[in-house]
């Protein structure tokens, strides 16, 4: 019986519209309203189009977000079987004319869209005289001050001006527009106040006016919009704070204030508005706890309370039923132990407390635990949003199977790590998981193909790393956007760019800087690191578009990152010439080390790109052919195959020790054999240490003297080279009277450091000086410890008029 019911309303359904269909089939549309629809295509550059009396019901759908749409709907139920067009729909057709005023031509046209184009001009005055409801012209390059004459619109529900090039002020007119439901104005160049006028728009309920220059203060009059359900108005320009009179908007479904400018101020009141999916308060500067009651939101989806200072603890549960993720980041909650309850999270909800805890060296929020070293590095290379691939020597590692979503808080192995923060809104997508752009096709370097993204904040972080002064390399490619006359050239990407939380790139567009998309473009830094982390943060303040190519694309776009330490200048010694403009340096490779002894020097470069420090003898000077001994000798004083002479004031001796091994070595044990090294190296072969010395300071039962050279005694290897031998033995036989060789060194102010005399002449002295080597050989080294350090490598060169010494 059921059956035969339903399938006898089938039938009637079938049959009704089969008659509606022969009806309209038989109608047709004046040849007037033809002509008209042909010349308005015309107008707007679709001179290809021709249509005639059957256009009614033309219909183009889209398969996919970006194909062009085009509709054409009449109303078919006049006398004689006669239609007339209330609605056009020509959409993502990239027309680049101008918005036709013989639109007035189709006297009962009552709804126009014309979104995603590349039309001018304005909107003309012709269409007041319509009775227009609706007008969409969303991503075009419409110009100029917004009509005042739109006010006698006042038919219009929908009004939707979003990107777009309108500037000026928002005309009082268009306070007569009281019909209207929907108000777009995002993504213009408007400024001034929101005029008064604007209070008697008593009926809307979608008001949105981001990413515009307005001024002045949030009106207390929104109050007045009581059948508001959504709310946007971030990096609109005006300032906090949010209005009391914001908790009269019970209806509200959908709240978005963010980036405003104030000192401080409260949560708002929103005890009365329980409705809420989606509540963004970010970048606000709002202060105090989280009320309880925003827990006890039921239909509450999207929580976004970043970029503030709230304090206080986390509640001992964060979710509610409906909750899809919460982000709390960059605040200033107490931090609590990973296993409290309020950390404890279902795996439904998302939840980022990246930067969340008042802790300064916070990394992992509120709710991690105190991250520790292992071992500390000096470099990191990350090819955002890709694979592993190896550019110019260098492995940037590929993060492109990270995924998280909304929330997303990642570590490597490496000590370095990623944060990514908010939903790509109006996406129809709660649950994103893979941020990550990807065009292999471009014909740019593999390097660029493909960019990680992230609807507001993206922090790339290195821990563990050495304290120092580094250069930090950030690589950009736009490749959503394109180069052309077409809608995706509209697309504005905006975001800054903070490292160590200091801005170094406000409003920061990739296309501006690379002059063009798919070019790409290297910003190079300077950071110091003195807490063992580096931090690059990427944030999307709510400038720039949001809807090109389609909805939900903006925020930060980074390629790659490539950071690595910048030179590293050693305390210069006082007995040596020292000038402001002296390259007293050392280079580190990972595979040797190499010595720069104290000079007033310049910086050189070395066929295979080594940076040296270069040191200009000149024949006409003073310093002459004898200083060009000295340095020879100096060089020769190095030849030792396992260890370098090395000595810093600041006592980081450790820095000597092979790159290769990283941490992978006793540090006590590694310092004590330098420092022994150096006591066997002494200029002075009478204040070395004997070998049994040697084994108790390296067995730790001695204790090592730390000396300090003497800043007016003459190096004893310059002196030597200056002398001759019956000093350097009459030297030699003062010395063996003293009872204790480590006493005398205790005591010594002219310690220097070398392996052995300088060279003389004869086979005596040589016999010698192979002799007291072997005092001081060198010990086996505990097993965790590898090459010290690598030879030094010298070359020299003179000439009649000069000499040089590169080292």
């Amino acid at each position: 019986m059921f059956f035969s019911h339903r399938y006898a309303f089938l039938i009637s359904v079938l049959t009704l519209s089969c008659l509606e269909t022969q009806r309209l089939a038989a109608a047709t549309l004046p040849q007037d309203e033809v002509d008209a629809l042909n010349l308005v295509a015309k107008k707007m550059g679709a001179t290809s189009w021709n249509f005639n009396a059957d256009s009614c019901g033309d219909y183009l759908p889209r398969v996919r977000p970006t194909d062009p749409e085009r509709n054409i709907t009449c109303n078919c139920r006049f006398e004689n079987n006669t239609c007339h067009i209330i609605s056009l729909k020509f959409k993502r057709f990239n027309l680049a004319g101008e918005l036709p005023p013989e639109l007035v031509q189709l006297p009962y046209l009552e709804s126009i869209d014309l979104s995603y184009n590349y039309l001018n001009g304005t909107i003309p005055r012709e269409w007041a005289s319509l009775q227009l409801k609706s007008i969409a012209v969303l991503a075009n390059r419409l110009s100029g001050s917004i009509p005042s004459y739109l006010g006698n619109f006042t038919s219009l529900t929908y009004l939707d001006l979003e990107l777009n090039q309108f500037s000026g002020m928002i005309p009082v007119e268009l306070g007569k527009l009281v019909n209207l439901k929907t108000f777009i104005l995002s993504s213009n160049k408007l400024d001034g106040n929101l005029p008064k006028e604007l209070a008697e728009l008593k009926n809307l309920t979608d008001f949105r006016i981001n990413d515009n220059s307005f001024n002045g203060s949030i009106p207390e009059f929104i109050q007045n919009w009581k059948q508001l359900k959504r709310f946007e108005m971030v990096a609109s320009g005006l300032e906090g704070p949010i209005p009391s009179s914001i908790s009269a908007l019970e209806t509200l479904t959908d709240l978005r204030i963010a980036d405003i400018n104030f000192t401080n101020q409260s949560f708002p009141d929103l005890s009365n508005v329980m409705g809420l999916s989606r509540l963004l308060l970010r970048n606000c500067n709002i202060s105090g706890e989280i009320p309880p009651y925003i827990w006890e939101m039921s239909k509450l989806r999207i929580l976004d309370l970043s970029f503030n200072t709230l304090h206080g603890k986390l509640p001992s549960a964060i979710t509610t039923e409906t909750l899809v993720f919460i982000d709390l980041s960059y605040n200033n909650f107490s931090q609590q132990n990973s296993g409290q309850p309020a950390c404890q999270q279902k795996t439904d909800v998302t939840l980022n407390l990246f930067r969340s805890a008042s802790m300064g060296n916070d990394i992992g929020g509120a709710c991690m635990d105190d991250l520790t070293c292992d071992k500390y590095g000096h470099s990191l290379y990350v090819n955002c949003g890709g694979q592993n691939v190896k550019i110019n020597g260098s492995t940037y590692e590929g993060d492109g199977a990270v995924s998280g979503g909304a929330a997303m808080f990642y570590q490597s192995d490496e000590e370095w790590g990623l944060s990514s923060t908010g939903d790509f809104m109006d996406d129809n997508d709660f649950q994103n998981s893979a941020y990550t752009e990807n065009i292999p096709s471009l014909n740019i370097n593999e390097l660029y193909q493909t960019a990680r993204i992230s609807p507001i904040s993206l922090t790339y972080y290195r821990r563990c790393l050495e304290n120092g002064n580094y250069t930090v390399r950030l690589h950009f490619a736009e490749i959503r956007f394109t180069n052309d006359n077409t809608y995706n050239s509209l697309g504005r990407r905006l975001f800054d760019v903070y490292i160590q939380n200091k801005l170094v790139e406000k409003d920061f567009d990739i296309e501006v800087q690379a002059a063009g998309v798919a070019k790409p473009v290297t910003k190079i830094h300077n950071a110091t690191v003195t807490n063992n982390i580096l931090e690059i943060r990427l944030y999307w303040a709510g400038k720039g578009t949001r809807r090109i190519p389609v909805s939900g694309v903006y925020g930060p776009l980074i390629s790659a990152i490539s950071v690595d330490p910048s030179e590293k200048f050693l305390p210069c010694i006082p007995s040596f010439d020292c000038h402001d403009e002296a390259m007293n340096v050392y280079l580190a490779s990972r595979t040797e080390l190499k010595i720069v002894f104290f000079m007033t020097a310049v910086q050189g470069l070395l066929p295979d790109g080594t940076v040296i420090a270069v040191k200009q003898l000149s024949s006409k000077s003073s310093q002459g052919n004898r200083e060009f001994l000295n340095e020879i000798g100096v060089i020769s004083c190095m030849q030792h195959p396992h260890l370098a002479c090395h000595l810093e004031q600041n006592g980081n001796l450790i820095e000597l020790v092979d790159q290769k091994l990283g941490s992978e070595f006793n540090k006590v044990e590694a310092e004590r054999m330098i420092k022994v090294a150096l006591l066997c190296a002494n200029a002075s072969p009478a204040l070395r240490p004997i070998m049994s010395e040697v084994v108790s300071m390296l067995d730790g039962t001695r204790i090592i003297p730390d000396v300090i050279p003497d800043p007016n005694s003459e190096d004893l290897r310059f002196k030597a080279i200056r002398g001759h031998r019956e000093h350097m033995r009459s030297s030699l036989r003062a010395n063996q009277n003293s009872s204790s060789t480590l006493d005398r060194l205790a005591n010594s102010s002219s310690y220097v450091c070398t392996n052995g005399d300088l060279y003389e002449t004869d086979t005596e002295s040589n016999l010698r000086f192979n002799t007291r080597s072997k005092r001081c050989e060198q010990p086996e080294s505990p097993s965790k410890v590898s090459t010290l350090v690598s030879s030094v490598t010298a070359s020299s060169s003179a000439s009649a008029h000069d000499l040089l010494i590169s080292i």
